[in-house]
């Protein structure tokens, strides 16, 4: 998985509470999250913990960005490095140039499962009607 992305136009949804449903999926998931508010959307990394990805340096992270309006907005999921610091300049690489930001990483790392299930959660969410 490099970035998948999706555009909704039309939907009204409140980004703030689709960004606060998006961590508590992770959450939920037994992810360690964060996240930052940008002029240009907001940043949401998620990753797993524990002391076997530590000794190995695992840096990686699913990354989910929500840029737009609440009537024209898309939602970009993909892998990417793990920020010790989510200041503005740190996160600025996401909105610049995405398609650097993002890594490859192998399959065995990364479960295809969870994106699916993401994705079926933000479209469920958003059917729902968040506002």
């Amino acid at each position: 998985m490099k970035n998948a992305m999706r555009e909704y136009v039309g939907k009204n949804v409140d980004l703030d509470k689709l960004t606060d449903l998006v961590l508590d999926f992770f959450r939920e998931e037994g992810f360690r999250t964060q996240h930052s508010k940008h002029p240009k959307g907001t940043l949401i990394q998620a990753r797993k913990g524990g002391v076997f990805r530590a000794l190995l340096a695992m840096d990686r992270s699913f990354t989910v960005i929500i840029e737009g309006i609440p009537s024209n907005f898309k939602v970009k999921i993909g892998v990417g490095k793990w920020l010790q610091d989510l200041g503005a300049a740190a996160i600025e690489s996401f909105f610049i140039s995405p398609l650097v930001a993002f890594v490859e990483v192998p399959e065995a790392l990364w479960s295809y499962e969870i994106e699916h299930h993401l994705w079926h959660y933000i479209e469920t969410q958003i059917d729902l009607g968040i506002q």
